[in-house]
């Protein structure tokens, strides 16, 4: 321990010593510097350090820290030394003085009317409450005056009623006659005056109404567009292509249409015959027939043609993989009749032969019978890869 300790009276000192005679014994410092003429100059003396050591006995540092030691115990272990105050004379503090520390004499505080003052708190509480319940009653009562203001004023009360989308009279006239005028604005139901107005009329493909306050409504009609007619025995009607019989073809206007000619009989079929506006039918049979409509004259070159439709039922084949064959139920085919005496079965949306592979083998086949000049009635497409060619029976 008392070695590592560096003991407090053993210095260094440091001087230094001029000389050339004590040059040689010690570390030389030489400044080398080159005249304009290049000469190099030498030092005229030389600088040596000289380092003594105190001789000091290292034991003796011990016992010094020992006895600070002891001191600093000694200091710890005495008892507090004890204030004693001085007496104070009439001079100093303007009483008879007392032996002992005097306590500090305080004047009144001023007297007042009410000796405990109320806390505010409990006031600004009072205050809050009462003024949250009269708010309240004040919003309450302008609400009640706006509400009523509102429901009962004739201001807000629906006097024109404007129909856009549309050019049909009668139409316009019924979506008028609905009884929205008089009605109040805020109270008019939508949804309900929506449905109504789709459903009063075929016509009617989708519906928006829209209020321009303070007292007018805007019904926007989107008719339906006409796509093809559908002729049966009681009349021509005008079909859309989702198959909603819109009216009859005397009320229809629009650019010419193909026509499809119902030949069900109606102990078979619920449409033929009993057709009328807002009726629904379906919705792929009228695609087909659209389809026929446009894919005919492009595949075959025919432009001149009559559609029927018989509902009847009847069975197809269709090829199945692996070679085989299936047979299923068809509802109701499309007959494809020429003016030069041959007609073409041509099935329905639901056989799975696609329609311009059966127009394409109506092409061949008439390519064929016109090559070797044989006269056919009838082509039925419906079985597949098998067609069936029916040529004319001759009077011999």
């Amino acid at each position: 321990m008392t070695e590592k300790k560096k003991v407090p009276g053993q210095t260094t000192l440091y001087h230094y010593r001029t000389g050339p005679a004590r040059a040689g014994r010690h570390t030389h410092r030489l400044e080398m510097s080159r005249s304009k003429k290049g000469r190099v100059r030498q030092p005229s003396y030389a600088l040596g350090r000289v380092v003594t050591v105190p001789q000091a006995d290292p034991s003796l540092a011990w016992h010094d820290f020992e006895q600070r030691q002891q001191r600093m115990r000694h200091e710890r272990a005495r008892p507090p030394k004890r204030v004693v105050y001085a007496s104070r004379t009439l001079a100093q503090t303007g009483t008879r003085a007392q032996s002992g520390r005097l306590n500090i004499v305080r004047p009144p505080l001023p007297y007042h009317q009410s000796p405990v003052p109320r806390r505010s708190g409990q006031l600004r509480a009072r205050h809050s409450l009462l003024g949250r319940v009269l708010s309240f009653f004040a919003i309450s009562a302008v609400l009640a005056l706006v509400l009523g203001f509102t429901l009962t004023s004739s201001a807000f009360r629906i006097e024109q009623v404007n129909v856009t989308g549309t050019h049909n009279d009668a139409l316009i006239r019924t979506v008028q006659g609905m009884g929205m005028q008089g009605q109040n604005i805020f109270l008019l139901d939508v949804p309900i005056l929506k449905e109504r107005v789709g459903t009063a009329s075929p016509l009617v493909a989708s519906v928006d109404i829209s209020k321009q306050w303070p007292n007018q409504v805007t019904v926007t009609v989107v008719e339906r567009t006409p796509a093809l007619l559908w002729r049966t025995s009681q009349g021509t009607y005008s079909v859309d292509q989702r198959g909603v019989v819109i009216a009859p073809m005397s009320d229809t206007v629009g650019s010419r249409l193909g026509t499809v000619i119902d030949v069900t009989p109606q102990s078979h079929g619920k449409a033929s015959g009993l057709l009328r506006p807002g009726q629904q039918l379906d919705p792929g049979m009228i695609g087909f027939a659209l389809s026929v409509f446009q894919r005919l004259p492009q595949v075959t070159g025919i432009h001149q043609f009559e559609l029927h439709y018989d509902g009847t039922m009847y069975a197809s084949q269709s090829v199945q993989l692996g070679g085989g064959s299936g047979v299923q139920a068809s509802k109701g085919a499309y007959i494809v009749k020429s003016p030069d005496g041959w007609q073409a079965y041509l099935g329905g949306e639901a056989d799975p032969n696609p329609l311009d592979n059966r127009l394409i083998e109506l092409r061949e086949i008439l390519n064929l019978v016109q090559k070797q000049q044989i006269a056919v009635s009838t082509i039925d497409l419906r079985y597949g890869l098998r067609p069936v060619i029916v040529p004319v029976k001759s009077n011999a």
